[in-house]
């Protein structure tokens, strides 16, 4: 059953809880706007999931608990390692977007001229808009300064944003981010991507060059979101498309060095605090956002 919304237009990310020393408590989490979660998603719609270790070892990442707004995950690595990143890929999910809401949705995702003119000439001849998405989220997560960069880097989602993160060095506020797009582990050339931040009015677009590369200044410390949608129509399949989804979360330090207090907290195995109301807003976000259904679907399709 296809839903009479567009769903697929919320976002899926990752965020760290706090939690027992040695251990990392991670929420999976949908919503509209960053870092407003609005609904969680079901274990059993997860096809992958796991975390990579700062020594570069595979660590289980398992469903805790079901709540309200989030799937709570966990994650437990050997005694004297860190976690680094963590990653899940959701099932497929069938959704019919209403006519109206199309243009929308493109202006959200910041879609390719491409992709507009085969909507254009689907609307024309009077074609639904039938879609197929998967979504993609991962997290790296603070790391002591004393932590190894890992040995082989963490295997690639379907849909992937890498960011060059210096584990002996973490990203500022004030400084350069660096990420690169991979689609099937290939780089994703021309691909528009999101920065969002929770201190943030606005997000800021960048476009991927021919190496699936981009950069973007970061100005305020805090958490930080990285998102995309890779849209496509199906060749075979009349006013069918295919989608994939991805956010990759992390945390700025502040521009200056961390206090004591900070460094000690840290030390002691501190976590970063829930998450708070969102204030960004992406240039491209509408109000007509509220009318679009909650996630995930009803019902699911399996490839």
């Amino acid at each position: 059953m296809a839903l009479p919304a567009a769903a697929a237009a919320h976002d899926t990310w990752l965020e760290q809880r706090p939690g027992r020393a040695g251990r990392v408590e991670l929420a999976l989490s949908t919503g509209e706007l960053f870092p407003a979660a609005q609904t969680g998603i079901a274990a059993q719609s997860l096809v992958d999931r796991g975390c990579w270790s700062a020594s570069g070892r595979r660590v289980p990442l398992q469903a805790a608990m079901a709540l309200p707004t989030a799937l709570a995950l966990r994650a437990a690595p050997r005694r004297g390692d860190t976690i680094a990143q963590c990653w899940v890929q959701t099932e497929a999910f069938d959704v019919e977007v209403p006519r109206p809401l199309v243009p929308v949705y493109l202006r959200e995702i910041a879609a390719s001229d491409s992709v507009r003119r085969a909507w254009a000439e689907q609307a024309q001849q009077g074609l639904p808009w039938q879609e197929r998405y998967t979504k993609h989220a991962r997290i790296s997560l603070e790391q002591p300064v004393a932590a190894a960069a890992p040995a082989t880097p963490p295997p690639p989602m379907a849909l992937d944003i890498e960011i060059d993160i210096d584990i002996e060095a973490p990203l500022r506020a004030g400084e350069t981010l660096r990420f690169r797009m991979l689609r099937d582990g290939r780089p994703l050339a021309n691909q528009a991507v999101e920065l969002r931040g929770e201190m943030s009015r606005f997000g800021v677009w960048r476009q991927t060059d021919a190496e699936g590369r981009a950069r973007v200044p970061v100005p305020f410390p805090g958490r930080w979101l990285l998102r995309a949608t890779e849209l496509r129509p199906l060749a075979d399949r009349p006013g069918h498309w295919e989608s994939r989804f991805v956010t990759h979360t992390f945390t700025v330090a502040p521009a200056e060095a961390a206090s004591a207090q900070g460094r000690g907290q840290l030390a002691a195995g501190g976590q970063p605090s829930s998450p708070s109301t969102p204030r960004a807003r992406s240039a491209n976000h509408s109000s007509a956002t509220t009318t679009m259904t909650a996630e995930p679907p009803i019902s699911t399709a399996r490839r």
